[in-house]
């Protein structure tokens, strides 16, 4: 993916490492990008003002949520429109909630159209958002890289080589290694099917879980690769 060339040329520090980047879609229904299991706010990530229940977020096997019952139906492919992320915690000032709250204040969780990736250092795990616009700022900043990519001619007809475009990412939020507990996996039961998701665990016992696209077998060989690239085994 060419946001990790922008990933390390202005985010990361000289000596972080990038295990991997994972896209964050688009679910309609109340999914969202994020879905939210946190007692005192609603699915989008909003106060909730009524005493809240959490549905799930154990800490392994099969986790309580019934997706399909807070995701509508594909009705081109008759399957269920599964969370790619989904939130747990037992109060919203939980670590996975708050470190998103700047981002999810500013009501982008109900709207299509962005694109969002997870991308995990060896320093945090971050949310950030890649643009096809590069700004003034960041093309300066990217000056050095470019020339390295395009190595400026080409040596054998000595005509020069078009620089790569690179895309500005925004960082939305951030998870410091220090409040990470540990990564796993989990299993979600949706219409009677395990759905596998990629667990995060922060130091105070929220969650953080993220799951792909495709059927479920297709799902879980990501999430076994992303887990795989989390503890260097790829």
């Amino acid at each position: 993916m060419i946001e990790v060339l922008s990933a390390r040329a202005f985010w990361c520090a000289p000596d972080e490492k990038i295990l991997w980047c994972h896209p964050l879609e688009y679910t309609a229904g109340k999914a969202g990008y994020v879905y939210y299991q946190v007692s005192g706010l609603d699915e989008r990530g909003d106060k909730r003002w009524t005493a809240g229940k959490v549905i799930g977020g154990v800490a392994s096997g099969v986790a309580g949520l019934a997706l399909e019952a807070i995701s509508p139906t594909d009705e081109a492919s008759g399957n269920p429109g599964i969370p790619k992320a989904v939130v747990s915690g037992q109060s919203r000032d939980c670590l996975a909630a708050s470190q998103l709250g700047a981002w999810q204040a500013t009501g982008v969780n109900g709207k299509s159209g962005r694109e969002f990736i997870w991308i995990l250092t060896s320093h945090r795990l971050g949310l950030l958002e890649s643009s096809a616009k590069e700004s003034e700022s960041v093309a300066g900043l990217l000056g050095g890289l470019k020339k390295k990519i395009s190595g400026g001619s080409d040596e054998q007809g000595g005509s020069p080589l078009r620089a790569v475009q690179l895309p500005t990412l925004t960082v939305h939020a951030e998870f410091p290694r220090n409040i990470i507990a540990n990564v796993s996996t989990v299993e979600y039961k949706v219409k009677g099917k395990e759905r596998k998701f990629l667990r995060v665990s922060l130091v105070d016992g929220s969650t953080l879980d993220l799951t792909a696209r495709g059927e479920s077998m297709q799902s879980a060989d990501t999430v076994d690769r992303l887990l795989a690239m989390t503890f260097g085994q790829v």
